[in-house]
């Protein structure tokens, strides 16, 4: 109950103070690179269904695909095909996977940042792609540049090039570390070890290439296993605050051909076994509470989905979280705590299993409206995806669309991290009113302000004829409309509730002066100022709100003082 006080309703009424940057969705990585004597899953239009297909029954949210041609194509970049190209994101996107053209060579740094030179001319060449197929962009690039066991100032010169052209040209930029890029280096007038340098670029990912094909533990002296070998950065991006930027590189590639050292992959231990290592890093680092983005898998031709070598099919649901579990009865009204209808535009919380993640992560606003996405954490509500207000393993609070709910029922679902719950059906109406109160048990003091804003209670009670504010919401749809999970942050353009609005207090009737939105408060959340009605006995008084003919819940007071 305490989180619903402090995240739903402290929401409701400073939304502005929510954190400014949206977290990206938990990834699920995977690297594309064309291998000899196999159809390249680019240009051959069977391997690329069936790239979309596995990836996305696996999970995977995220392709880093290698593009280069060593021969220009029709528009003269040295890229695949643009209609191949095309192909590949068009049925990305369609899947909700974000594509990002891989680079990289360990010359890469020493040849500059010149407009002329080798990695820039590659760079322009995405963003003209890009602008020549505006409907299947690249999302972003990655750049695999592994210049010696620990480069220098030029990497990072390199890097932040790449990041200023990306950015503007609405690119994300992503780059692959090695874990034990551990050395000093000095850039922009500061010395630290090179892995937090990159870190403090602040990247849209960075895969930290701790390869082995075994978890270990944080003792390296027991073996430096992935925890060992990663733990640095990891460490350094949750003490920036960078922590989902950070992906854990498995490597799955065959050593025979890839030159990679068997303890580096897992291509002859199966899938089963990565996915089991996997989950330990992911227990680890839980446990010491640090968190990360996700994981990245090279590559997918030699090994990850393959669907044609022993241990390792076609789909791998392994990386995926458990599906979270919920019930009808586990959907209730936010300030109520009631279940029963949905209305459109009620706050709700949901309670279940595996909803989001273990720490709870809290609303991300864009553009003056709440996310849909949070850590990776999505609630559907017939389809439509809901401005979230937090998210955590047992309970997650939700916004739902004002174009929702317009049935007698809606459908809800949660989706963690690509795992998505069974479909629940509740009840909806036009209209399902609840009351905040002070412990936000949805019963006793009401969450209610007297007429000079202060917190009502009975150590400082409403006198008889003067206004007091009550916060609600469920009061369903709003005149003129409002955007889903606006954070409303002035007075500017205040919206009214479309039902009728009526209040009584110790059972008298209470004229209501105002329904509607306010200053702060996210759309869903709305203010009803209403006069006590004289002649109250002193003490709390009961208060109930009826909206559209439903009334809130009962077992709601508001402390009144003596008439004099």
């Amino acid at each position: 109950m305490p989180l619903r006080w402090s995240c739903a309703l402290a929401l409701a009424l400073a939304a502005g103070q929510a954190k400014a940057a949206a977290a990206p969705a938990r990834l699920h990585a995977v690297w594309v690179y064309s291998v000899a004597n196999l159809p390249s899953a680019v240009t051959d239009a069977p391997t690329r269904a069936t790239l979309i297909q596995s990836s996305a029954a696996s999970g995977v949210n995220l392709l880093y695909v290698s593009v280069y041609s060593s021969t220009p194509n029709s528009a003269k970049r040295y890229m695949y095909a643009d209609s191949d190209i095309a192909a590949l994101i068009t049925a990305a996107h369609a899947q909700g996977i974000q594509v990002y053209a891989a680079y990289g060579d360990t010359d890469w740094p020493t040849l500059g940042c010149a407009a002329g030179a080798f990695p820039m001319a590659r760079l322009s060449e995405v963003i003209a792609y890009d602008a020549a197929n505006k409907s299947a962009a690249f999302d972003g690039v990655i750049l695999d540049v592994e210049p010696g066991s620990n480069p220098d100032a030029s990497l990072l010169t390199l890097y932040q090039c790449f990041r200023q052209q990306a950015q503007a040209n609405g690119l994300g930029l992503a780059a692959a570390i090695s874990a034990f890029w551990t050395g000093s280096v000095t850039f922009g007038q500061v010395t630290k070890p090179l892995y937090q340098q990159v870190v403090d670029l602040k990247l849209n990912g960075v895969v930290v290439m701790g390869y082995r094909n075994f978890a270990g533990t944080t003792d390296c002296s027991k073996g430096d296993g992935i925890v060992c070998l990663d733990q640095a950065v990891v460490a350094y991006a949750n003490q920036v605050s960078q922590a989902n930027l950070i992906l854990v590189g498995l490597d799955t590639d065959n050593p025979a051909t890839s030159g990679s050292v068997p303890l580096e992959t897992f291509f002859s231990l199966g899938q089963a076994a990565m996915n089991a290592a996997a989950q330990s890093v992911s227990s680890q680092f839980t446990a010491g509470n640090e968190s990360f983005g996700g994981y990245a898998i090279h590559n997918y031709r030699d090994s990850y989905l393959n669907g044609q070598l022993a241990g390792w099919p076609a789909t791998n649901t392994g990386l995926l979280p458990p599906k979270p579990q919920l019930s009808p009865a586990g959907v209730v009204n936010a300030a109520g705590y009631t279940s029963g209808n949905l209305a459109p535009g009620e706050l709700i919380d949901i309670f279940g299993t595996n909803l989001g993640p273990a720490a709870l992560e809290t609303a991300q606003v864009t553009n003056q409206k709440l996310t849909t996405n949070l850590d990776g954490v999505q609630v559907l509500i017939d389809g439509i995806p809901a401005p979230l207000v937090f998210a955590s393993a047992g309970q997650a609070a939700a916004v739902v669309p004002f174009e929702a709910a317009a049935g007698s029922t809606a459908s809800i679902q949660v989706v963690n991290g690509g795992a998505a719950s069974v479909v629940v059906t509740v009840p909806a109406a036009g209209t399902a009113p609840g009351i905040f109160t002070a412990d936000a048990s949805g019963k006793g003091q009401g969450a209610i302000l007297n007429q000079d804003y202060s917190l009502n209670s009975t150590s400082n009670p409403a006198a008889p004829g003067s206004v007091v504010v009550l916060y609600m919401t469920g009061m369903g749809a709003m005149s003129p409309a409002t955007p889903d999970g606006y954070t409303n942050p002035d007075a500017s353009a205040l919206s009214k509730v479309s039902a009728p609005v009526t209040a009584q207090i110790g059972g008298v009737a209470a004229t209501v002066l105002y329904a509607g939105s306010g200053a702060g408060i996210v759309s869903g959340a709305v203010q009803v100022n209403v006069v006590v009605p004289g002649g109250l006995a002193a003490g709390p008084q009961p208060v109930t709100v009826t909206a559209g003919g439903v009334p809130s819940q009962a077992g709601v007071t508001v402390a009144v003082r003596q008439a004099p």
